[in-house]
Protein backbone atom coordinates (compact mmCIF):
# COMPACT_ATOMS: atom_id res chain seq x y z
CA UNK A 1 0.00 0.00 0.00
CA UNK A 2 2.87 2.81 0.59
CA UNK A 3 4.63 1.90 -2.53
CA UNK A 4 0.81 2.51 -4.09
CA UNK A 5 0.57 5.86 -2.16
CA UNK A 6 3.75 6.61 -3.47
CA UNK A 7 2.83 6.60 -7.06
CA UNK A 8 -0.25 8.14 -7.17
CA UNK A 9 1.38 10.72 -5.36
CA UNK A 10 3.99 11.52 -7.97
CA UNK A 11 1.14 10.61 -10.91
CA UNK A 12 -0.41 13.38 -8.75
CA UNK A 13 1.70 15.81 -8.30
CA UNK A 14 3.06 15.03 -12.71
CA UNK A 15 -0.64 16.17 -13.28
CA UNK A 16 -0.45 19.07 -11.09
CA UNK A 17 2.67 20.29 -12.85
CA UNK A 18 1.45 19.41 -16.52
CA UNK A 19 -1.97 20.89 -16.11
CA UNK A 20 -0.13 24.28 -14.56
CA UNK A 21 2.12 24.46 -18.14
CA UNK A 22 -1.00 23.94 -19.66
CA UNK A 23 -2.64 26.34 -18.52
CA UNK A 24 0.37 28.85 -18.63
CA UNK A 25 0.88 28.39 -22.12
CA UNK A 26 -2.76 28.51 -23.02
CA UNK A 27 -3.19 32.05 -21.26
CA UNK A 28 -0.87 34.12 -23.83
CA UNK A 29 -2.36 32.40 -26.56
CA UNK A 30 -5.94 33.41 -25.38
CA UNK A 31 -4.81 37.22 -24.89
CA UNK A 32 -3.21 37.09 -28.31
CA UNK A 33 -6.61 35.57 -29.71
CA UNK A 34 -8.30 38.71 -28.16
CA UNK A 35 -5.66 41.00 -29.51
CA UNK A 36 -6.04 39.68 -32.90
CA UNK A 37 -9.62 40.14 -33.20
CA UNK A 38 -9.72 43.54 -31.46
CA UNK A 39 -7.06 44.62 -34.49
CA UNK A 40 -9.07 42.93 -37.29
CA UNK A 41 -12.50 44.47 -36.07
CA UNK A 42 -11.42 47.71 -36.30
CA UNK A 43 -10.91 47.96 -39.70
CA UNK A 44 -12.91 48.71 -42.01
CA UNK A 45 -14.16 45.62 -44.51
CA UNK A 46 -13.80 41.84 -43.89
CA UNK A 47 -10.71 40.23 -42.40
CA UNK A 48 -9.77 36.41 -41.98
CA UNK A 49 -6.86 34.69 -40.96
CA UNK A 50 -5.08 31.25 -39.92
CA UNK A 51 -2.01 30.37 -38.06
CA UNK A 52 -1.20 27.34 -37.33
CA UNK A 53 2.28 25.28 -36.58
CA UNK A 54 3.44 23.42 -39.32
CA UNK A 55 2.59 20.38 -37.66
CA UNK A 56 -0.80 20.93 -37.82
CA UNK A 57 -1.74 22.63 -34.59
CA UNK A 58 -4.32 25.51 -34.88
CA UNK A 59 -3.38 28.47 -32.88
CA UNK A 60 -5.56 31.44 -34.50
CA UNK A 61 -8.73 31.37 -36.92
CA UNK A 62 -11.04 34.15 -37.98
CA UNK A 63 -12.86 33.86 -41.02
CA UNK A 64 -11.32 31.18 -42.14
CA UNK A 65 -13.60 29.19 -44.37
CA UNK A 66 -14.67 32.35 -45.87
CA UNK A 67 -13.54 33.01 -49.84
CA UNK A 68 -11.66 35.82 -50.47
CA UNK A 69 -10.11 37.35 -53.12
CA UNK A 70 -6.45 36.75 -53.20
CA UNK A 71 -4.74 39.21 -55.98
CA UNK A 72 -1.33 37.63 -56.47
CA UNK A 73 -1.23 35.11 -53.61
CA UNK A 74 -3.01 32.90 -56.09
CA UNK A 75 0.09 32.96 -58.04
CA UNK A 76 1.42 30.49 -55.43
CA UNK A 77 -0.53 27.82 -57.05
CA UNK A 78 0.23 28.85 -60.40
CA UNK A 79 3.81 28.35 -59.69
CA UNK A 80 2.69 24.52 -57.75
CA UNK A 81 1.49 23.89 -60.77
CA UNK A 82 3.99 25.15 -63.07
CA UNK A 83 6.43 22.55 -61.12
CA UNK A 84 4.17 19.56 -61.69
CA UNK A 85 4.00 20.27 -65.26
CA UNK A 86 7.52 20.32 -65.65
CA UNK A 87 8.11 17.26 -63.57
CA UNK A 88 5.69 15.28 -65.83
CA UNK A 89 7.36 16.66 -68.63
CA UNK A 90 4.77 18.79 -70.28
CA UNK A 91 6.95 21.62 -70.62
CA UNK A 92 10.32 23.16 -70.97
CA UNK A 93 12.01 24.67 -67.42
CA UNK A 94 14.38 26.20 -69.97
CA UNK A 95 12.16 27.38 -72.92
CA UNK A 96 12.91 30.82 -73.99
CA UNK A 97 9.31 33.46 -74.28
CA UNK A 98 9.35 36.57 -76.38
CA UNK A 99 8.25 39.66 -74.55
CA UNK A 100 5.90 41.28 -76.90
CA UNK A 101 3.09 44.45 -76.84
CA UNK A 102 0.73 41.30 -77.35
CA UNK A 103 1.64 39.81 -73.70
CA UNK A 104 2.48 42.45 -72.16
CA UNK A 105 0.17 43.73 -69.77
CA UNK A 106 0.17 46.34 -66.38
CA UNK A 107 0.37 46.54 -62.76
CA UNK A 108 3.01 44.89 -60.88
CA UNK A 109 6.57 43.57 -62.43
CA UNK A 110 9.27 44.85 -65.12
CA UNK A 111 8.47 43.15 -68.09
CA UNK A 112 5.27 45.26 -69.45
CA UNK A 113 8.30 48.22 -69.42
CA UNK A 114 10.43 46.42 -72.16
CA UNK A 115 10.46 46.60 -75.94
CA UNK A 116 8.15 45.09 -77.98
CA UNK A 117 10.67 42.01 -79.24
CA UNK A 118 13.42 42.83 -77.81
CA UNK A 119 13.30 39.79 -74.63
CA UNK A 120 12.98 36.62 -74.24
CA UNK A 121 12.59 35.17 -71.03
CA UNK A 122 13.16 31.42 -69.61
CA UNK A 123 10.27 29.44 -68.13
CA UNK A 124 12.50 29.31 -64.48
CA UNK A 125 13.03 32.70 -64.71
CA UNK A 126 9.17 33.52 -65.23
CA UNK A 127 8.46 31.28 -62.29
CA UNK A 128 11.11 33.89 -59.65
CA UNK A 129 9.84 37.33 -61.39
CA UNK A 130 6.02 36.21 -60.84
CA UNK A 131 7.04 35.78 -57.29
CA UNK A 132 9.36 37.88 -55.94
CA UNK A 133 8.66 40.86 -58.48
CA UNK A 134 4.40 40.01 -58.62
CA UNK A 135 5.10 40.36 -62.83
CA UNK A 136 2.07 39.95 -64.15
CA UNK A 137 3.08 39.39 -67.54
CA UNK A 138 5.27 36.65 -66.29
CA UNK A 139 2.19 34.97 -64.90
CA UNK A 140 -0.15 35.47 -67.83
CA UNK A 141 2.58 33.76 -70.15
CA UNK A 142 2.54 30.61 -67.26
CA UNK A 143 -1.03 30.46 -67.00
CA UNK A 144 -0.98 30.36 -71.00
CA UNK A 145 2.00 27.96 -70.93
CA UNK A 146 0.08 25.41 -68.01
CA UNK A 147 -3.50 26.09 -68.72
CA UNK A 148 -5.80 28.04 -66.23
CA UNK A 149 -8.21 25.20 -65.98
CA UNK A 150 -5.32 22.90 -65.03
CA UNK A 151 -4.44 25.23 -62.14
CA UNK A 152 -7.78 24.74 -60.24
CA UNK A 153 -7.81 21.27 -61.53
CA UNK A 154 -4.46 20.23 -59.71
CA UNK A 155 -5.90 22.23 -56.64
CA UNK A 156 -9.36 20.25 -56.18
CA UNK A 157 -6.58 17.21 -56.39
CA UNK A 158 -5.51 18.01 -53.49
CA UNK A 159 -8.54 18.63 -51.65
CA UNK A 160 -8.70 22.32 -52.07
CA UNK A 161 -12.06 23.00 -53.47
CA UNK A 162 -12.27 27.28 -52.74
CA UNK A 163 -9.15 27.57 -54.31
CA UNK A 164 -9.74 28.87 -57.56
CA UNK A 165 -8.17 30.19 -60.66
CA UNK A 166 -10.52 32.26 -62.54
CA UNK A 167 -8.69 34.80 -64.38
CA UNK A 168 -5.31 35.88 -65.54
CA UNK A 169 -4.02 39.26 -64.28
CA UNK A 170 -5.36 42.23 -64.82
CA UNK A 171 -8.43 41.08 -66.45
CA UNK A 172 -10.68 44.16 -65.40
CA UNK A 173 -13.89 42.37 -68.07
CA UNK A 174 -13.76 38.94 -66.23
CA UNK A 175 -13.09 41.28 -62.31
CA UNK A 176 -15.98 43.14 -63.20
CA UNK A 177 -18.70 39.97 -63.75
CA UNK A 178 -17.07 38.46 -60.72
CA UNK A 179 -14.47 36.01 -62.01
CA UNK A 180 -12.20 36.59 -59.35
CA UNK A 181 -9.32 34.47 -57.94
CA UNK A 182 -10.51 33.00 -54.54
CA UNK A 183 -9.51 30.99 -51.50
CA UNK A 184 -9.91 30.55 -48.06
CA UNK A 185 -7.83 31.59 -44.91
CA UNK A 186 -8.01 27.46 -44.29
CA UNK A 187 -7.21 26.26 -47.61
CA UNK A 188 -4.30 28.60 -48.09
CA UNK A 189 -2.66 27.37 -44.86
CA UNK A 190 -3.21 23.92 -46.20
CA UNK A 191 -0.80 24.73 -49.02
CA UNK A 192 1.72 26.31 -47.30
CA UNK A 193 1.93 23.48 -44.53
CA UNK A 194 1.78 20.64 -47.80
CA UNK A 195 5.19 22.56 -48.79
CA UNK A 196 6.67 23.03 -45.53
CA UNK A 197 6.28 19.47 -45.18
CA UNK A 198 7.53 18.66 -48.45
CA UNK A 199 4.38 16.87 -48.95
CA UNK A 200 3.45 18.68 -52.81
CA UNK A 201 5.30 15.74 -55.22
CA UNK A 202 8.23 15.42 -53.54
CA UNK A 203 10.71 17.02 -50.74
CA UNK A 204 12.72 18.26 -53.42
CA UNK A 205 10.01 19.76 -55.47
CA UNK A 206 8.39 21.55 -52.38
CA UNK A 207 11.97 22.33 -51.35
CA UNK A 208 12.27 24.17 -54.72
CA UNK A 209 9.06 26.43 -54.34
CA UNK A 210 9.90 27.34 -50.94
CA UNK A 211 13.60 28.44 -52.72
CA UNK A 212 11.78 31.08 -54.98
CA UNK A 213 9.10 31.99 -51.70
CA UNK A 214 11.94 32.92 -49.35
CA UNK A 215 13.59 35.14 -52.06
CA UNK A 216 13.33 38.74 -50.18
CA UNK A 217 10.36 40.98 -50.95
CA UNK A 218 8.53 43.97 -49.03
CA UNK A 219 5.54 42.21 -46.86
CA UNK A 220 3.39 42.72 -43.99
CA UNK A 221 4.85 39.55 -42.50
CA UNK A 222 8.71 40.19 -43.06
CA UNK A 223 8.04 43.67 -41.52
CA UNK A 224 7.21 42.32 -38.43
CA UNK A 225 9.20 39.44 -38.17
CA UNK A 226 13.03 39.75 -37.14
CA UNK A 227 15.55 39.75 -40.39
CA UNK A 228 17.31 37.00 -38.94
CA UNK A 229 14.30 34.48 -39.12
CA UNK A 230 13.71 32.63 -42.55
CA UNK A 231 9.96 33.83 -44.30
CA UNK A 232 8.76 32.26 -47.25
CA UNK A 233 5.67 33.60 -48.32
CA UNK A 234 3.73 35.64 -51.27
CA UNK A 235 1.91 38.83 -50.92
CA UNK A 236 -0.89 40.22 -52.69
CA UNK A 237 -3.33 43.61 -53.23
CA UNK A 238 -5.49 44.99 -55.76
CA UNK A 239 -8.23 48.41 -54.91
CA UNK A 240 -10.30 47.02 -51.69
CA UNK A 241 -7.97 43.63 -51.16
CA UNK A 242 -4.91 42.59 -50.06
CA UNK A 243 -3.76 39.09 -48.70
CA UNK A 244 -0.29 37.41 -47.72
CA UNK A 245 0.26 33.44 -47.70
CA UNK A 246 3.40 32.98 -45.31
CA UNK A 247 5.60 30.18 -43.20
CA UNK A 248 7.79 32.05 -40.98
CA UNK A 249 10.55 29.31 -40.19
CA UNK A 250 11.12 29.70 -36.05
CA UNK A 251 13.53 27.45 -34.96
CA UNK A 252 11.87 25.37 -32.73
CA UNK A 253 8.19 26.38 -33.77
CA UNK A 254 8.14 27.05 -37.12
CA UNK A 255 4.49 28.11 -38.39
CA UNK A 256 2.13 29.17 -40.78
CA UNK A 257 -0.06 32.62 -41.00
CA UNK A 258 -2.24 33.70 -43.77
CA UNK A 259 -3.85 36.93 -43.87
CA UNK A 260 -6.72 37.72 -46.09
CA UNK A 261 -9.14 40.55 -46.64
CA UNK A 262 -11.58 42.16 -48.58
CA UNK A 263 -14.16 45.00 -49.26
CA UNK A 264 -11.77 48.12 -47.31
CA UNK A 265 -8.67 50.04 -47.79
CA UNK A 266 -6.21 47.69 -49.31
CA UNK A 267 -3.44 50.15 -47.11
CA UNK A 268 -5.36 49.89 -44.06
CA UNK A 269 -5.23 46.35 -44.42
CA UNK A 270 -1.87 46.26 -44.83
CA UNK A 271 -1.31 47.89 -41.55
CA UNK A 272 -3.49 45.38 -39.58
CA UNK A 273 -1.61 42.65 -41.34
CA UNK A 274 1.89 43.95 -40.11
CA UNK A 275 0.10 44.56 -36.85
CA UNK A 276 -1.41 40.79 -36.64
CA UNK A 277 1.58 38.89 -37.92
CA UNK A 278 3.82 41.19 -34.85
CA UNK A 279 1.15 40.15 -32.17
CA UNK A 280 1.27 36.14 -33.48
CA UNK A 281 5.08 36.76 -33.74
CA UNK A 282 5.80 37.75 -30.26
CA UNK A 283 3.12 35.56 -28.57
CA UNK A 284 4.91 32.57 -30.22
CA UNK A 285 8.49 33.68 -30.18
CA UNK A 286 7.95 34.17 -26.23
CA UNK A 287 6.70 30.82 -26.29
CA UNK A 288 9.40 29.16 -28.53
CA UNK A 289 11.99 29.97 -25.99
Amino acid sequence: MNHLNVLLRVLALFFISWATTIAAEGKPLNETADKLEKIAAGVPGTIGYYVMTVDGETLFSRNAEESFTQASAIKIPILMEVLAQREAGKIDWNQSHRITKGNQVGGSGILSQLSDGGSQISTADLAVMMIVLSDNTATNLLIELVGMENVTRRMESLGLTKTLLRRVMMDTAASARGEENVSTPAEAARIMQMLAQGKFMSREISDEILTILRKPKSTAVRKAVPAEIVVANKPGSIPTVATEWAIVELAERPYIIILMANGGPETRFVEAFTEIAECVHKSLAANDD
